[in-house]
């Protein structure tokens, strides 16, 4: 095996299929409102290729298929303006592990190939979702209603919602340029992640009112034929406004993520859970975007122990390839996930906002092709010692100024742990000292 990067360049028929996708999490909120989070940085985009080929091409694109899966599984593909495409270049990865043709007379066949990359362009800016679409569409009116689980005389019912949510499905056949342009708008608002205004034209069927819509879809699929002119169709659905919609949006756009840090000697692992962004920089290191699971905090029976057990991807064999060569120094190695926040719009970590959510030591460290998993262990519940460590004396046992206990905010970066320091700082309330013991005191005999 090496490292080497194939490049695709076969000739395809000029109708395909470019599917675009991302990943939202939505979380229902009281009456119909909703939070939206993205899972994803990056875009999915997939394209399925059609082909038919005499027999001398089709062995060509055969032996392709095995150099890439014996040399990485990844290939460079271009997608050229020619075949409606942005002549952009993209790393990509086949769908399916198998090929699958049909075979006819004098070995010619046809076949279809899918394959997906992650799209990391710079978002274009867009203007309003005005595009024209076919007077025809499909229009529905809902609520979101409980009932009984089993039918019965009584029959109870109760609707969750004030009004009704309105959605639409929209059907566009568009050329290239305004296309390219429905795309950039589906990227720019991240799928069913940004909400937006649309107003339903009389002249196509509408009432003329203006709605605030998402997209009730992440996935936005194109049918390209001839000179990239395009048709899909498009599903919107009524979002509910809130309160303070600019508070709204400010608390959508700063989305939680979660780092993990292995502390192995030598060079420790640092992972960006489940992210299409490749890393992250956190406090000077590099986070890299990868599988990442993990379950909840379990105590033992006697609760001197608590464990946190998470998986990482060992696919590329990078876990085993570490314990291959240094041993299993995993094991027992500190271990801390991290919870930061990032701003979507600049991919970039919002500062003093990060959590501990749980740190120990590794242990129970277990392999196989495609897992590595691995408890997080700390002992005593957390604590070092069983009692806290207090002594009886004039100065503030606090070890930490600014920790919880010490529980001053300001901006103040020094105490000298003085009674006298914490009046000067207003926050004498939660001095763990006495002070009015002898600092020093001299017995004689």
């Amino acid at each position: 095996m090496t490292d080497t990067v194939l490049t695709f360049d076969f000739k395809y028929k000029e109708a395909y299929t470019s599917t675009i996708e991302f990943d939202t999490q939505i979380n229902e909120k009281h009456k119909g409102k909703e939070q939206r989070y993205p899972k994803w940085t990056y875009p999915k985009r997939t394209f399925t290729l059609k082909f038919d080929k005499n027999f001398t091409d089709r062995k060509a694109i055969e032996e392709f298929f095995i150099d890439v899966m014996l040399n990485g599984g990844k290939f460079n593909w271009t997608w050229e303006a020619e075949t409606g495409g942005n002549g952009k270049t993209y790393l990509c990865f086949f769908e399916e592990d198998k090929l699958k043709q049909n075979i006819k007379n004098l070995g010619y066949t046809d076949f279809d190939i899918t394959f997906a990359c992650i799209d990391n362009s710079p978002v274009q800016s867009v203007g309003a979702f005005n595009f024209y679409h076919d007077a025809e569409c499909e229009n529905s009116i809902g609520f979101y209603r409980i009932m009984d689980s089993v039918f019965t005389a009584a029959n109870n019912m109760k609707v969750w919602w004030d009004k009704p949510k309105k959605s639409w499905t929209l059907k566009f056949d568009k050329d290239p340029q305004t296309r390219k342009k429905l795309e950039e708008f589906f990227i720019a608002k991240r799928g069913r992640f940004r909400s937006f205004d649309w107003t339903w034209e009389t002249s196509r069927g509408g009432d003329g009112k203006t709605y605030h819509v998402r997209f009730d879809s992440d996935n936005l699929q194109l049918d390209v034929d001839r000179l990239g002119f395009a048709t899909t169709q498009v599903q919107l659905i009524e979002v509910f406004p809130t309160a303070n919609p600019l508070l709204e949006v400010e608390k959508d756009e700063i989305i939680p993520r979660k780092l993990l840090e292995i502390d192995i000697p030598g060079g420790g692992v640092r992972i960006l859970d489940n992210e299409t962004l490749s890393y992250l920089v956190y406090n000077g290191n590099e986070y890299l975007g990868a599988p990442l699971t993990h379950g909840e905090i379990t105590k033992d029976d006697n609760s001197s122990v608590s464990r946190l057990n998470i998986s990482l991807s060992n696919v590329a064999l990078s876990i085993s390839a570490i314990v291959g060569s240094r041993g299993d120094v995993i094991t027992n190695s500190p271990a801390i996930l991290t919870l930061v926040f990032l701003d979507v719009n600049t991919n970039t970590l919002i500062a003093n906002s990060a959590q501990i959510l749980y740190a120990g030591k590794c242990n129970n460290l277990t392999l196989d092709y495609e897992n590595a998993s691995m408890d997080i262990e700390t002992p005593l519940g957390g604590y070092e010692k069983q009692c806290p460590v207090m002594k009886y004396r004039a100065s503030c046992q606090v070890r930490r100024f600014k920790d919880c206990r010490c529980g001053y905010t300001g901006e103040e970066t020094t105490c000298d742990r003085t009674f006298d320091r914490c009046k000067e700082l207003g926050n004498e309330a939660n001095f763990r000292g006495f002070p009015t013991m002898y600092e020093e005191l001299v017995v004689k005999v």
